[in-house]
């Protein structure tokens, strides 16, 4: 309620905030049949050890008039689409904003972030140039190298029978080279070839 020059002005926003129902007061269905609006203590919470303020349960009755309620199952009504009115309208919007896209957002994604993705990828890589692929030399074990991995097998007391030649002939079979890209420094890319 606002107070203006001595005059009452009742103010109500009935739809522009969450709506009170009686939760803890309907115990079975036939309860949403009473033509009455509950007592206020109705709108009370055991569970949250709430009550609902004076000008809270004025607005109830404001509602209960304002929309020519019959029963209790009106006000869940009024009450459920407080809830699910702007969720709706928020569906809404969001369906019209990737229909632009050519998206159905029930169809084509499984969330937003997936949706925004398939955005993405239709909007910023367009135009996108893969780089040249330049195959460079395989890679070769050096002879130092080799007696780094000899030293070790010593220490550890392996036998090492493997020569330059056969590590090099294992490296060729893998196929584990460098890729180099055109006006890019070089990147290790093993596997590719």
């Amino acid at each position: 309620m606002l107070y203006t020059s001595g005059l009452l002005v009742l103010t109500c926003l009935a739809d522009a905030w969450k709506g009170l129902f009686p939760y803890e007061y309907i115990k079975a269905f036939e309860v949403l049949n009473e033509t009455n609006i509950p007592l206020k203590s109705a709108f009370d919470s055991a569970l949250r050890g709430t009550s609902i303020t004076n000008a809270d349960y004025e607005r109830v009755k404001f509602v209960w008039k304002h929309y020519e309620m019959k029963s209790i199952k009106d006000l869940l009504i009024w009450y459920n689409n407080l809830d699910v009115v702007p969720f709706i309208k928020a569906i809404e919007a969001q369906r019209e904003l990737f229909k632009r896209f050519d998206l159905d957002m029930f169809a084509d994604g499984v969330s937003l972030p997936g949706l925004s993705e398939k955005v993405m990828y239709q909007t910023c890589f367009n135009e996108l140039q893969h780089p040249k692929k330049v195959p460079a030399k395989a890679f070769r074990f050096t002879a130092k190298r080799m007696s780094g991995y000899k030293h070790q097998d010593v220490v550890a007391k392996r036998e090492f029978n493997m020569t330059l030649d056969h590590l090099n002939t294992l490296l060729k079979k893998q196929k584990n080279i460098c890729v180099v890209y055109a006006g890019v420094s070089s990147y290790p890319a093993a596997g590719y070839t």
